[in-house]
C-alpha cells in the first residue's frame, strides 16, 4: 500500500530540478547537540540511543510555533538541527540562513523515497530532508455529538460552540476556512482572503485554544473534555488507544498535506554532528522505530517492512488515495503575506480564543 502512497505523492509535489550539493563547513569533535522539535515529535528514547552511541549530548528545545524560530534563526539562534515545517523552507534558503547538507556525510538519505526528493520547496533536496509527513484532518467522539461531523464547514455550526479545540495558528485556521469555503488554500486573491477573515471572526466563538507545549490531545479526546479537534495522525491513534470512540474524519473538501523536514542552520558551529544526527535517524530500524512510538508517517521507504504492520495499513497514518484530494501550503508572496497577517491582526484585536 505505501507504495501506492509514494506514486500519488510523486504525482502532487515532485519537481525537478540539477542543482549540485555543496559541502559545508565541518565542526570534528562535538560533545553537545542542540535540537528545536514540536513537543513530543522526537522520542526520548531516539535522543538517548544516539548520545549513547555517539557520546554526543543531546538538548531538545522545545518550540510553540515555527514562525518564531524563523525569526529566531535570523537572529542566529543557537540551534544545530530544526524540525521545520517545508511551508518554510524556500524564505530561509532565499534568505542564506540554511547550510546544504553534505551528503557525504548522510549516505543514509538513499533510504527515503525518490518521491520525497527534489521537491518544489526545496529543488535538489539542497538544503532539508524529509523527516514526516501527513494530513491534517478533524478527530472526533461521534459518541458525544447529536450530528455527524463531515466537513470542514460543520465547524461553524453555533451548537459547537466550546466543543472545538485546536492549536490556534494564522495559517491554519486561514487553509480550514478557506477549504470550507471551496477555495484554494494557498489563494493570492484578496477580496477572498477578506472574506475568509471575517469568516474566520464567526469561527473563533466556537474554539477552545490549545496549548502549543501539550504534544497531543490525546487525553482531552479520551475523556470527552473536546469531542472535536484539529489535528494530525498521532493525535488521533493516540486517542483512539485510550478510547476506540475517538475517530479520524478526512473532510470531505479535502484534508490538508504536510511535511516536515530537518534542516540545519549556517548559524549552527557543530554542523558535522547535526549531519550525524540526521544519518542516525534515517537508518530503518530508527525510522520505524519514530512511526511506531509517535504514529507519525516516515518517508524512510527501507523502514516500512520493520513499522509494526497495524501501523502499516493505518489508513489515519498512510491515508492512500485520500492524498489526491489534499491541498499543501505554500508560504504567499511577501505582499500577500503581509496582506493576509494584517487581516489576522485585526482578528486578534476584536475577537478573543476560549
Amino acid at each position: 500500500m505505501y507504495r501506492a502512497i509514494f506514486i500519488i505523492l510523486l504525482i502532487i509535489l515532485a519537481a525537478c530540478s540539477g542543482r549540485s550539493f555543496v559541502s559545508p563547513p565541518v565542526t570534528p569533535n562535538a560533545t553537545k547537540l542542540v535540537i528545536a522539535g514540536w513537543a513530543g515529535y522526537m522520542p526520548q528514547t531516539i535522543l538517548d540511543a544516539f548520545s549513547t552511541e555517539t557520546g554526543i549530548a543531546v538538548e531538545y528545545v522545545i518550540y510553540e510555533d515555527q514562525a518564531v524560530v524563523v525569526e529566531q534563526l535570523r537572529a542566529g539562534a543557537d540551534y544545530d538541527l530544526v524540525v521545520m515545517g517545508s511551508f518554510f523552507l524556500p524564505r530561509l534558503i532565499d534568505d542564506g540562513l540554511l547550510a546544504p547538507l553534505d551528503y557525504g556525510q548522510i549516505p543514509n538519505h538513499r533510504n527515503i523515497s525518490i518521491n520525497f526528493h527534489d521537491l518544489s520547496y526545496d529543488p535538489g533536496s539542497r538544503y532539508s530532508v524529509v523527516y514526516q509527513w501527513g494530513v491534517g484532518g478533524l478527530i472526533v467522539r461521534p459518541d458525544l455529538l447529536d450530528r455527524p461531523i463531515r466537513r470542514w464547514a460543520d465547524l461553524w455550526d453555533p451548537a459547537l460552540a466550546g466543543k472545538i479545540a485546536m492549536w490556534v495558528t494564522e495559517d491554519d485556521l486561514f487553509a480550514i476556512t478557506l477549504k470550507a469555503m471551496g477555495q484554494p488554500v494557498n489563494t493570492t486573491d484578496r477580496s477572498v482572503l477578506a472574506q475568509a477573515a471575517e469568516r474566520i471572526s464567526t469561527l473563533l466563538p466556537n474554539i477552545t485554544a490549545l496549548d502549543p507545549m501539550m504534544p497531543n490531545a490525546a487525553d482531552l479526546l479520551a475523556n470527552g473534555t473536546y469531542p472535536i479537534v484539529y489535528g494530525w495522525s498521532f493525535d488521533a491513534i493516540a486517542g483512539h488507544v485510550l478510547n476506540p470512540a475517538v475517530e479520524f474524519v478526512f473532510p470531505e473538501e479535502g484534508p490538508i498535506f504536510w511535511i516536515d523536514t530537518l534542516i540545519v542552520p549556517t548559524s549552527s558551529t557543530r554542523q558535522a554532528a547535526a549531519f550525524q544526527f540526521i544519518n542516525f535517524v534515517l537508518r530503518p530500524e530508527i525510522s520505524a522505530q519514530i512511526t511506531n512510538e509517535i504514529y507519525v508517517a516516515t518517508a524512510n521507504e527501507r523502514a516500512m517492512p520493520l513499522i509494526d504492520p497495524a501501523l502499516q495499513d493505518h489508513p489515519w497514518i498512510f491515508p492512500g488515495r485520500i492524498m489526491l484530494e489534499a491541498e499543501y501550503l505554500t508560504e504567499p508572496p511577501a505582499d500577500i503575506k503581509a496582506y493576509r497577517h494584517q487581516l489576522w491582526e485585526q482578528i486578534a484585536t476584536t475577537q478573543r480564543v476560549r
